[in-house]
């Protein structure tokens, strides 16, 4: 890959190591993002920009190969979805079109249809949860971009696992708690398998996607998959740190309570159907054209130094 000019929108648990990659690899990076993050690596230029105003974004982004965008909202409310992830697309897509810059732009896999056998991009999107209705939405409003001239490509990725992740099944609080003989948090059925995207595949996907040829723009690539039970994955864990637990799911019903209580565990209850049976996706798409192996679990995901 030629050094070249790339411009990053997000600062969270992908858009901060993405960043730390390309500038290991010497690339001129310009990081976008609401608020200054509190490590900038050697190299790198910030502004501290709201993505949504796109004609800002396309100037910052003249002469760029491509906007890679990693932003989102740090609640899982569908409300707050709602109220920033549409204008934020907006925003994005217009900094594509007046840049004429490549837009990359990470999403989600909640506008599929659940009962469909393994996600797939060809898989129908009729989501049945508020939040699969506004991914929905995004996605149809990518769509159009594209076919007015707009240079676009999704990547879709599962729920994240690896270091440094904050938002993660195994982040640093559940991580604490396997150290301490107790089970995390865990919804659903913990011994249905899941699909998971490792954090580091995710970034490596976003890059190829940056420098691939131009046919890959107008298309949608699901981010490599690992397919693992909530169960096996906590006690790999558990082993790594020398304890032994008992792996326990929160009932649905006192879920529903909690929800009551929180908007961010009412978020989790419409998502409970994908933690109740098994959650297959298909990343042949992916794994075809960038000749990526399947990726897999290392004995222990603890998390490390690389979120910012």
């Amino acid at each position: 890959m030629n050094h070249s000019k790339l411009v990053v929108v997000g600062a969270g648990q992908i858009g901060t190591p993405l960043v730390e990659r390309l500038a290991r690899e010497g690339h001129r990076v310009v990081w976008v993002s609401r608020s200054k993050p509190s490590r900038i690596p050697n190299g790198i230029t910030h502004v501290e920009l709201d993505a949504r105003h796109g004609a800002e974004l396309a100037r910052l982004a003249t002469g760029a190969r491509a906007i890679i965008a990693a932003a989102n909202p740090p609640s899982y409310d569908a409300a707050v979805w709602k109220k920033q992830l549409v204008p934020l697309t907006a925003g994005l897509l217009d900094g594509a079109r007046l840049s004429g810059s490549r837009l990359v732009l990470l999403d989600g896999l909640y506008m599929y249809a659940l009962d469909r056998g393994p996600l797939s991009p060809a898989t129908p999107q009729e989501p049945a949860t508020e939040k699969g209705k506004i991914r929905k939405a995004l996605a149809d409003m990518v769509v159009a971009a594209q076919r007015e001239g707009v240079r676009a490509v999704s990547l879709r990725a599962s729920d994240f696992l690896g270091a440094g992740l904050a938002r993660s099944l195994l982040n640093a609080s559940a991580i604490e708690r396997i150290k301490q003989g107790k089970s995390p948090l865990l919804i659903g059925d913990p011994d249905v398998p899941h699909a998971f995207s490792m954090r580091d595949d995710v970034i490596d996907a976003l890059v190829q996607l940056a420098f691939a040829p131009d046919d890959v723009e107008g298309q949608v690539f699901h981010a490599p998959v690992v397919h693992e039970t909530t169960r096996n994955l906590v006690e790999r864990e558990a082993r790594t740190h020398g304890t032994a637990i008992e792996v326990r799911a929160m009932p649905g019903w006192l879920l529903r309570i909690a929800g009551l209580f929180s908007r961010d565990t009412r978020g989790l209850v419409e998502m409970l159907p994908q933690w109740s049976a098994p959650y297959l996706v298909d990343d042949s798409s992916y794994r075809k054209r960038f000749q990526g192996p399947r990726a897999a679990l290392s004995e222990s995901v603890t998390p490390g130094d690389a979120d910012g």
